[in-house]
């Protein structure tokens, strides 16, 4: 009995076995540190929420319309005749939109959330009505109740009361609430009459803070918007992206040009003449485009885990191997905790101080301490330093990985192959038959 569980103490598949083992095992501990990245994920959404709610959201502008209210008699089943208002939507026949983004951070706790100021410079020209298109007579359109709305999702977000010229004349905005459906909430300015001429020009200033991003809807016959921020990573979204663009990192400038034509909206329309999802298809904007956090960079680097530690487990076994050497399981097993130990260190200090900081000293403990442990463990010093090395090199090969966003992929790859190339030409000599005899 005695000495069938000699052999197996000694036998190199029994060993190779339980090494298996002990990688499945250790994961569980790593499986608990990615429920810990999860959560934490989770408090860093609340924080953007709640800095959301106080600052302002991913901004929606649909900027301008004029409402123009006409009257049209209408006839009910007994003959009575009856007077309803409607409204007549125009858009600009020219639109221009400078936005200036000024990005800034505000936090909650540990977590810090990127929030923007932002000034949006519109003008543009309307063409007269041609109340022919109507329904009654040209005396059925109200000209001194005409408006111009401005939809906004979070008017609460805007910072300076706005006003717009239109014509010769200067009015401010009020809240309205759902003027025209399928636009964001509106903010309305009583403009009334001021069509004196067949064109009448417009200008306004928005002041506006937001978080994530701001999208703009192209309302003009012909829209032109430029958009510059000192942001380096914006991400152009929507319907249209920029005809030019210049990206750096000081910033980003960009510039659309959008003809009607590619646009779902009609240049005037009556009320209840469309449908009312048409208006928000055509949005386009840009994204203040977060790079990879330092939550998904924990998370993305635990899943390289079984890694570190299968290697870790093989250099030690190597060593067993060609050194005669034998190693107890508990000492496999407290090298395999001292690697998952690395993940919990680098989310840990990684909230307070920044992932690469935090990713040397996280590497720097975990190998400081397997490499000390080593020196016992292995017998020779010079063992310790050739683990050292090892551990080194898988550090480095892992946060090369962790940054290198779009080769992430081909980079584990080609290391893994690497890997595998290495271990196989070491033991390409080993009479695995006679080692374990």
């Amino acid at each position: 009995m005695q000495s069938a569980l000699a052999g197996i103490r000694h036998s190199i598949s029994a060993k190779v076995a339980f090494i298996g083992v002990l990688i499945l095992l250790l994961l569980i501990p790593v499986a608990m540190i990615k429920d810990v990245i999860h959560d934490r994920t989770q408090y860093g959404r609340e924080a953007q929420f709640d800095v959301m709610r106080s600052w302002g959201g991913e901004q929606r502008i649909a900027a301008p319309i004029l409402i123009l209210p006409y009257t049209r008699s209408i006839e009910n089943q007994k003959g009575e005749t009856t007077e309803r208002t409607y409204r007549a939507y125009v858009l600009p026949q020219t639109l221009d939109i400078d936005v200036r983004i000024r990005p800034d951070t505000r936090s909650r706790g540990i977590h810090d959330v990127t929030v923007y100021s932002s000034v949006l410079r519109i003008s543009g020209v309307f063409d007269k009505p041609d109340v022919e298109d109507l329904p009654g007579s040209a005396e059925s359109v109200l000209w001194d109740d005409a408006q111009l709305a401005i939809g906004v999702s979070d008017a609460r977000a805007i910072t300076k009361a706005p006003t717009v010229t239109f014509g010769n004349v200067t009015a401010g905005f009020s809240p309205n609430g759902i003027v025209k459906d399928g636009l964001p909430p509106q903010i309305v300015a009583d403009i009334g009459n001021v069509f004196d001429a067949d064109e009448t020009e417009f200008s306004m200033e928005l002041h506006i803070n937001g978080t994530c991003g701001i999208r703009l809807l192209p309302l003009g016959d012909t829209t032109t918007v430029t958009a510059a921020s000192s942001w380096p990573s914006p991400s152009f979204t929507g319907s249209y992206l920029p005809e030019s663009r210049t990206v750096t990192d000081e910033g980003f400038s960009a510039r659309w040009q959008i003809s009607s034509l590619g646009r779902s909206l009609p240049s005037m329309w009556l009320e209840g003449g469309i449908d009312d999802a048409l208006a928000s298809q055509a949005e386009f904007g840009v994204a203040l485009y977060q790079p990879v956090g330092l939550y998904q960079l924990s998370l993305r680097a635990t899943k390289y885990a079984v890694l570190f530690i299968g290697l870790t487990f093989v250099a030690y076994f190597l060593f067993e191997v060609i050194a005669s050497l034998r190693l107890h399981p508990l000492q496999y097993l407290l090298v395999g905790f001292a690697n998952a130990l690395f993940y919990l260190l680098l989310l840990s200090l990684a909230e307070h101080i920044g992932f690469g900081i935090a990713y040397l000293v996280s590497a720097v403990a975990s190998a400081g301490l397997i490499s000390a442990y080593s020196v016992s463990a292995l017998g020779q010093r010079g063992r310790a330093m050739l683990m050292t090395l090892v551990l080194a090199l898988l550090y480095a090969f892992l946060y090369m990985t962790l940054n290198a966003e779009t080769y992430a992929m081909l980079a584990g790859s080609i290391g893994l192959w690497l890997t595998l190339a290495v271990i196989m030409y070491l033991t390409r000599k080993i009479d695995w038959y006679g080692a374990a005899s």
